[in-house]
């Protein structure tokens, strides 16, 4: 059974970056690595008891240069969204464009008995829409003001229309801990700020004060429980902030000890298209005008006969390419994979993943070398095998849009999720490679360029760490920098 298809019936179940020099040499996907692999470097053995590794490493011509574990699969974390972003050049057409019908709309809905009209504000997909005092373009005010400058002093309600995309807020076996954050804020094809609200938190003015939580202007749309107080300097953090699936309470508990620096928690919205409507309805109050009804989402048998009136200029699906491969942001990776797979003639996840199994099926990559649930990499069940990922990633090197995907890389000590590893080695800036990162997982994979100024295309994923064990990260940095000054 293909695994879209059981993303379905799962989901039944469950009722979830030039670098032209890269491509100096012709291409062509390594054959699988001898029976004798290399021992794999003390540098990754590093990683702690108990913990699976595997590598993978070849030149652009396919010459197997380190192998360990190869073919075993391992949980990709987002090295998943290697795969969305490069099905997204193989399948979206015009990346680097601006299109019309990809930015935000509002639309004028009648109302019967002399009421005045209710707005409908529609979504299509645009993860990069904002709502904020500093934000210049694509922005949620913007639509505010089209209705003053229309005239327009009184409406109804405010209908927040998310219905582009089928209702699939969550990946399948997405983390119940991980959705009250940013990072597992839920899908949807109406989205602002990320759907998620800032809220920060610093210790009280003195110990057994309450600890102090204050959302970011404009962020207030959750509400908030404080049983948290404040503890003697130098005591144990047990401060807890949660909002449980399905609440729109962010509940704090335990304790911050005093002197703590502030720090802000980004919560993610239980109801994206309500709590977009809702942001729009203060825009409309701040501006005069009278909201006589309430933010309301809209349903799906819902027929408006209504008539657009304004329409935001979104940026190019590059941007939110970027977002995904370069930032790791997982919100834009699965808003992606929508786009994928509408692409296709579908609409949903399980349409997307379809699609991008296709283009592994073109790449010559079969199921038990990457087998994908989501578009981000959250989902547990996702697997990949060091081996395949190299196979692919150099396969990318031989379309015509493979330099345009690794430029959307995060680059070693420079840019994205690499900024800060690899800074004042001789592998910066001439890494490129995709981090993935979950609870026991550790992922790496892209290009580098060597000491002699060949590349190599490299998979290496550390499984199964302990909690308490020592990071695996400076082991595998190591263990590239050792590869690069060899080669």
């Amino acid at each position: 059974m293909k695994a879209s298809r059981m993303w379905k019936d799962g989901l039944r179940l469950s009722a979830v970056l030039g670098l032209g020099v890269i491509l100096a040499a012709c291409a062509t996907a390594p054959a699988p690595p001898a029976q004798t692999p290399a021992e794999t470097p003390q540098a990754l053995e590093a990683s702690g008891e108990g913990s699976r590794l595997g590598l993978m490493v070849a030149t652009l011509n396919g010459k197997v240069v380190r192998a360990s574990r190869a073919n075993e699969r391992f949980i990709p974390a987002s090295n998943a969204k290697l795969f969305t972003a490069a099905a997204a050049f193989r399948l979206l057409p015009d990346l680097d464009e601006s299109r019309p019908e990809l930015g935000t709309s509002l639309h004028l809905v009648p109302e019967p008995d002399g009421k005045p009209p209710s707005l409908r504000l529609a979504g299509v997909g645009d993860p990069t829409l904002r709502d904020g005092a500093d934000c210049v373009s694509n922005c949620l005010h913007e639509l505010a003001d089209a209705v003053v400058r229309r005239g327009i002093l009184r409406v109804t309600h405010v209908y927040g229309d998310d219905t582009l995309f089928p209702h699939e807020p969550f990946g399948l076996g997405w983390s119940w801990n991980n959705l009250p954050f940013y990072f597992g804020a839920p899908v949807s094809a109406l989205t602002v700020n990320g759907n998620a609200a800032g809220l920060r938190v610093l210790p009280g003015a003195a110990d057994g004060a309450p600890v102090s939580a204050v959302w970011a202007p404009g962020d207030d749309v959750l509400r908030l429980r404080i049983d948290a107080v404040t503890s003697p300097p130098g005591s144990e953090n047990l401060l807890s902030v949660l909002r449980w699936p399905g609440s729109d309470e962010v509940q704090i508990s335990g304790s911050l000890p005093a002197g703590t620096p502030a720090r802000t928690y980004f919560l993610s919205v239980p109801d994206p298209a309500r709590t977009a409507a809702e942001r729009l309805v203060r825009l409309l109050r701040a501006r005069g005008v009278t909201v006589e009804g309430s933010a309301k989402v809209r349903a799906r048998s819902d027929v408006f006969a209504d008539t657009e009136m304004a329409r935001l200029t979104a940026p190019p699906l590059l941007e939110t390419v970027i977002n995904t491969a370069k930032d790791s942001d997982n919100l834009s990776a699965e808003v992606l994979l929508r786009h994928v797979a509408r692409a296709t003639g579908g609409a949903s996840a399980a349409d997307g993943l379809d699609a991008v199994h296709a283009l592994l099926d073109e790449a010559g990559i079969d199921r038990n070398g990457v087998e994908l649930f989501d578009g981000s990499g959250l989902s547990p069940y996702n697997r990949i095998t060091p081996e395949a990922t190299v196979r692919f990633l150099t396969w990318t090197t031989t379309q015509s849009w493979g330099e345009a995907f690794r430029a959307t890389l995060p680059v070693g000590g420079r840019a994205g999720s690499l900024a800060r590893r690899f800074k004042g080695t001789p592998l910066e800036g001439r890494i490129f490679a995709k981090t993935g990162t979950v609870q026991g997982v550790n992922a790496l994979s892209g290009f580098l360029i060597a000491a002699s100024g060949q590349t190599l295309v490299f998979s290496v994923i550390s499984n199964d760490r302990a909690v308490e064990a020592a990071p695996v990260t400076p082991g595998m940095d190591a263990l590239l920098l050792e590869l690069a000054a060899e080669h």
